[in-house]
């Protein structure tokens, strides 16, 4: 049997997520913020072109079109579109005619692409790793960090 659930228990939830929300945007700007230099410092890639490139390691050896990559990534085409360009100006993608429709072009990662997403990514997840270490000890973010890293244990709320 399911228990009452009041107003002042919603108002409480409504306010401490909203609170944990506050503290969620700065943490992920001084993230993205530290990834892009350490990963543009030692691979030549930021964090966004990176995982735009991720999206295609995922799907290899299958092409994506552009708009499944925006979609993936929660950007507008025109945003992931640049990504694209970027990476293929790098020699990482290619874009490839689709065959059933020569006006849709699909972008593929190359060797090339394969190789970095392969050392690039390992960095990501060891600084990540790092940061969230660190992040977990100061007094402004702890609480964040907790929940993300509870988050996976956590059932999705229905």
């Amino acid at each position: 049997m399911a228990e009452p659930h009041d107003d002042d228990d919603r108002a409480r939830d409504t306010e401490s997520i909203s609170r944990l929300w506050e503290r969620v945007v700065p943490m992920f700007s001084l993230l993205q913020g530290r990834m892009d230099r350490t990963l543009t410092h030692r691979h030549g890639v930021g964090v966004g072109p990176l995982m735009a490139l991720g999206v295609l390691v995922r799907e290899h050896p299958e092409s994506v079109t552009v708009g499944g990559v925006a979609r993936r990534l929660g950007l507008s085409v025109s945003a992931a579109s640049r990504m694209l360009a970027h990476l293929e100006r790098a020699g990482w993608t290619v874009r490839v005619a689709w065959p059933c429709d020569r006006r849709t072009s699909r972008v593929a990662v190359t060797d090339s692409g394969l190789r970095l997403w392969s050392r690039a990514s390992e960095t990501l997840d060891r600084e990540l790793d790092h940061a969230f270490g660190t992040l977990r000890f100061d007094e402004k973010y702890a609480h964040v960090v907790a929940r993300l890293c509870r988050a996976h244990e956590d059932p999705p709320a229905r």
